[in-house]
């Protein structure tokens, strides 16, 4: 389905968020995805209708109602928030909790010392860059102007790719 032409107008704006999103980033797992949507939330602090809407997303996508409690309790506290994601849970794997930081500190602004630390770490524990790439686009849905700004720091911290050039990232 072709959402831009096929979508009832009156389809729900996450039912459209989700086509013409989620679809575009193969490199992410759906509960990831569902992960970052809730971190986005909490940074952004859309805890209404967008955190239910995730959430219920969540649970169909394996993502139990203790994790995304997990990520909700540290709302409003980017350095509490940074240090759960840190933190072993049985709930979060470590990528998600690597992603979810990328995702608070893109959202954030965030991108100077912890941001590298974070690109580090998610190489570390087996993210491609076009994985670490991925994360920063998909905060896009959530805030352009930050994810272009994360985009720019993360190419000064990846390794370069042989054959990929982004000429939109320089």
């Amino acid at each position: 389905m072709d959402p831009s032409r096929d979508m009832p107008v009156e389809a729900p704006v996450d039912t459209l968020t989700y086509h013409q999103g989620w679809d575009r980033f193969p490199e992410l797992t759906d509960r990831e995805k569902v992960a970052l949507c809730v971190v986005a939330d909490i940074c952004r602090q859309t805890l209404g209708m967008p955190f239910e809407s995730h959430g219920t997303m969540g649970l169909t996508h394996g993502v139990s109602g203790d994790a995304l409690r997990e990520l909700l309790i540290f709302q409003g506290d980017y350095a509490e928030l940074q240090r759960h994601l840190y933190a072993g849970t049985p709930r979060l794997t470590v990528r998600e909790r690597v992603f979810g930081s990328l995702t608070a500190d893109v959202l954030h602004g965030e991108l100077d010392g912890a941001f590298a630390v974070h690109v580090s770490r998610a190489l570390a524990i087996g993210a491609t860059p076009d994985d670490v790439r991925a994360v920063i686009r998909f905060s896009g849905l959530f805030g352009a102007a930050e994810a272009w700004h994360g985009l720019r720091a993360a190419e000064q911290l990846l390794p370069a790719t042989p054959g990929i050039a982004d000429p939109f990232v320089a």
